[in-house]
């Protein structure tokens, strides 16, 4: 991973840092407006919306990102500025700002990087790190995920979470397959992983 004039090259794409969309934006839109306002928050996850309005009032852009508390060690403390940072990258990636990716650097870091532990509590960027996945390695996953899904639904977690370690096995040394296939899973399913594995002392 490489970073150059605020533009960070994460496995082979090119995603911009949002300190570099923000100088950016406020270069080309000095009279525009860039506000967030916090949509939920509470002892589990913030959501939050950023919203990019004209000189007139009128709205141009929103981006909306949610963190979990317990996705990662940063986020047990800075779930909330992770959020906005997030939300804003998003906001003006939606404008027309950012580099040939629409995630920000700072959220494709946290997911592919940042998650060392346990694949099951990964929330940071996920669909970021899905689409950086090769077509082949996308399709195998989407193939996985109603299986694990279904190993859930029918009472047997454990099964599901030894299904998850087995295919993470396949590309040990890639934390993106780990971020990607929790992407793939309905909440339902995430939860009740979440629950058994806190229950099994490993979360």
């Amino acid at each position: 991973m490489s970073t150059t004039n605020g533009t960070v090259n994460i496995r082979g794409k090119v995603y911009t840092t949002v300190a570099k969309r923000v100088q950016d934006f406020r270069e080309a839109h000095p009279d525009w407006t860039l506000t967030t306002a916090v949509m939920h928050r509470d002892l589990d996850c913030v959501v939050m919306q950023a919203t990019i309005a004209d000189e007139t009032g009128r709205v141009r852009a929103n981006g909306h990102a949610e963190e979990y508390r317990k996705s990662s060690d940063i986020n047990r403390t800075s779930a909330l500025e992770n959020c906005e940072t997030s939300a804003i990258g998003r906001a003006l990636a939606a404008l027309g700002f950012g580099g040939t990716e629409f995630a920000s650097a700072n959220e494709v870091e946290r997911a592919v990087s940042g998650q060392k532990g346990d694949p099951t509590l990964i929330h940071s960027a996920p669909r970021m790190a899905f689409e950086a996945l090769q077509p082949e390695v996308q399709d195998q996953l989407r193939r996985a995920a109603p299986t694990i899904t279904a190993s859930v639904t029918a009472g047997n977690v454990a099964g599901a979470i030894q299904a998850i370690e087995m295919l993470c096995d396949n590309w040990p040394e890639d934390d993106t397959i780990k971020v990607a296939l929790w992407s793939l899973l309905d909440s339902g399913t995430r939860s009740a992983i979440k629950r058994h594995q806190q229950a099994e002392g490993k979360a």
